[in-house]
This record gives C-alpha cells, structure tokens and sequence, in this order.
C-alpha cells in the first residue's frame, strides 16, 4: 500500500524536475514579453518641417514632426510608454544634432499590426539660426540628407518593463 501514495507523488515530482530542467519560458509572461519586444521593427516615417515666421524674426519658430512607424509582428498587444532620442541630420559631409525628441504620451502597440508614434519638435529663433544652414540646405533646395534618430522605446506589459534599442533612418532630397 505504502509503494501505491508514493507512486502518484513520483510522478508528480517527476513531472516539476522535467519542466524545471526543460525551461519554463512558455510559462513565463516576462519572457514572451521580453521577446515580443525584441521582435518590434522600428521605421523612420516622416520627417515634415514647418517654418512658422513672426516679427520680429526672434519669435520665429521651426517644428518638426515626425511620425515613427512601429510594426509588432508578435501575438501579443504590447504598450510603448515613451520614446526618447536624438534626432540628427546627416548632410553637408557632416553629422549634426538637432535635439532631443520624445513621445509626449504612451501608445498602444496591438498584436500583428502598425502603429505610427507621432512627435514634434520646435526650434526657437537661436536654435534655428544655429541649424539654418544645414536646414535650409535640406529642406528648401532638397539637398541630399539622412535623418537619423538613436533613441530607446520604454514598453510595458502586465507591469512588465523593457526597454528596447531604436535607431532608424530617412533619406531625404534624393
């Protein structure tokens, strides 16, 4: 009778030591989420300037909006809590900064689909005076350039937290 309890009880230990040894990553929400975010593809959209002049010109301002394209080919619907970067312009033979550029509000990131994270970034008149020739050089005669931002997305799932790296470019004027 004694070998008849211990029997189940084996094979129950059995059990837990065998997918113990096998891994438990298709138990483990952190790590389907984890490889979820790894499988994010990141794109470099738009990259729309808008010179808003005023007078005096010192209350003349430049936006940039930019639209990052995010597709989540992975089963599970994630949420980007922010985006945080450096956006520069690749021209002239040289790299310059224009500033750091951030996702104002989380967004969500479905299952198997696209989502576009949209930004905007303002320059007031220093900064535009600073960046004008290379800007204008790009924007108005549509010199050859490449827009780059380096950043990373901070993603959230069930409380979950990853970050995940961000680098993505546009040609423009070509």
């Amino acid at each position: 009778m004694a070998n008849d309890v211990a029997s189940p009880h084996r094979s129950l230990v059995a059990a837990v030591v065998a997918l113990s040894l096998a891994g438990c990553g298709h138990l483990n929400p952190a790590v389907q989420y984890r490889e979820a975010a790894r499988q994010l593809r990141f794109s470099l959209d738009r990259v729309e300037p808008h010179l808003e002049l005023a007078f005096p010109l010192e209350q003349s301002r430049l936006k940039l909006n930019v639209a990052i394209g995010v597709e989540n080919p992975s089963d599970l619907g994630l949420r980007a809590r922010g985006l945080e970067g450096v956006l520069k312009l690749d021209a002239q033979g040289a790299e310059h900064t224009l500033g750091i550029i951030a996702l104002p509000e989380g967004v969500s990131l479905p299952s198997r689909g696209r989502s576009t994270l949209k930004m905007e970034m303002r320059f007031g008149y220093a900064d535009i005076k600073a960046s004008w020739p290379v800007l204008s050089a790009v924007v108005f005669r549509q010199e050859p350039a490449t827009w780059l931002l380096d950043g990373q997305a901070q993603l959230d799932y069930l409380g979950v937290a990853v970050t995940v790296p961000v680098h993505v470019t546009r040609d423009s004027g070509r």
